[in-house]
């Protein structure tokens, strides 16, 4: 990446420069996730299915694993 000498630029300037970045940042952020949701829904459309049924797919697996767990805790240490 080339580097800037930013020694010249006054106060005024620097803030200007700042916002410009992040505001470039939101916009490649907001990019990137949008490019990444079309992404998603061609697998999943690939797959024939609906991002719900592959959510709910997840869901049912994380509530198995929770109800798996449940339980009454045991105890620590040695049986007196």
């Amino acid at each position: 990446m080339a580097q800037i000498d930013l020694s010249n630029y006054n106060l005024g300037e620097l803030k200007g420069l700042q916002f410009d970045v992040e505001k470039e940042l939101k916009e490649r952020q907001r990019h990137d996730l949008r490019k990444a949701r079309e992404q998603v829904m061609a697998i999943v459309q690939e797959a024939g299915m609906s991002v719900d049924e592959l959510l709910a797919e997840r869901n049912k697996d994380n509530a198995a694993g929770k109800a798996a767990g449940r339980g009454r805790p045991k105890k620590a240490g040695p049986e007196a």
